[in-house]
């Protein structure tokens, strides 16, 4: 397996655990949310086309899409980490739906999946790596 078909996994379980909290759950995203979706979601289809096809994956692509994933999350947990993030955030970005072992909350969710995309995304290829 390759890194991409990790990438694929990781991708396609945050697609499906943001789906069900939203669909099932009834959960309501804030814009945030919907724009790590939007990165998110294209990863997963754009890995899932690819490799399905045979076809080569554009690494820059996923490293641009990994990386603004990242800092989307990233802003979200850190407005929702923040004393005073109600100020910043006033559209519903700050709603702790879940709240898993104490710090376990959507946003964050996302950060990790993020996380590991953007480790896989720039983990150097065997053939290349000397």
């Amino acid at each position: 397996m390759s890194r991409y078909h990790f990438m694929l996994i990781v991708s396609t379980v945050a697609t499906l655990g943001s789906l069900y909290f939203s669909e099932v759950r009834g959960f309501i995203p804030c814009p945030l949310c919907w724009w790590q979706r939007l990165f998110m979601y294209t990863t997963a289809i754009y890995l899932l086309v690819s490799l399905f096809r045979n076809r080569p994956v554009d690494g820059f692509f996923l490293r641009l899409y990994t990386l603004l994933g990242f800092a989307v999350a990233a802003y979200h947990v850190v407005l929702e980490r923040l004393p005073d993030g109600e100020a910043l955030c006033t559209n519903g970005c700050l709603i702790k739906w879940v709240n898993y072992f104490g710090f376990l909350t959507i946003p964050m969710m996302s950060l990790i999946a993020f996380t590991l995309l953007v480790i896989l995304a720039f983990y150097p290829n065997k053939k290349n790596a000397q």
